[in-house]
């Protein structure tokens, strides 16, 4: 597992970092990963906040996107894949201070699109804040 958390580590660096808006997930940590799965924490601070102090939900929205995307890089060709569908539904907010796990599962890889989990939990007390679904289309092979 120590080579594929480096792995992870380099490709959560290439959607983490550099000039585009992803470097606002700058601060989230790898916990581990692989064979279709990842899991990251993300400390809430004041950057990823909306105006009422609570994880934006478009912070929440890029959160479900990149992690599930590095969960999908870990199956088969490691594609990364293009997004064509996703949704979050909401049930409870996060505040500045929390720990937040994300976690993410590829449910299904087809031979064009694939399928993805995530939840984002409270790490305190495990409650479900935000689940999102996330279809990406890998091309024709």
């Amino acid at each position: 597992m120590a080579g594929s958390n480096q792995v992870l580590r380099q490709v959560l660096n290439l959607l983490t970092k550099g000039s585009g808006f992803d470097q606002v997930m700058s601060k989230m940590r790898l916990i581990s990963g692989g064979d279709g799965k990842c899991q990251c924490e993300l400390t809430v601070e004041e950057e990823h906040t909306n105006r009422g102090g609570t994880l934006h939900g478009g912070m929440t929205a890029t959160l479900v996107d990149s992690v599930s995307t590095v969960a999908l890089m870990t199956t088969g060709p490691g594609l990364p894949g293009v997004s064509v569908d996703m949704n979050v539904t909401f049930m409870k907010s996060a505040k500045i201070g929390d720990d937040v796990i994300i976690d993410a599962s590829t449910l299904k890889v087809g031979k064009t699109l694939a399928f993805l989990n995530v939840d984002l939990k409270l790490k305190k007390d495990g409650s479900l804040i935000a689940q999102g679904r996330h279809t990406k289309y890998l091309g024709n092979s």
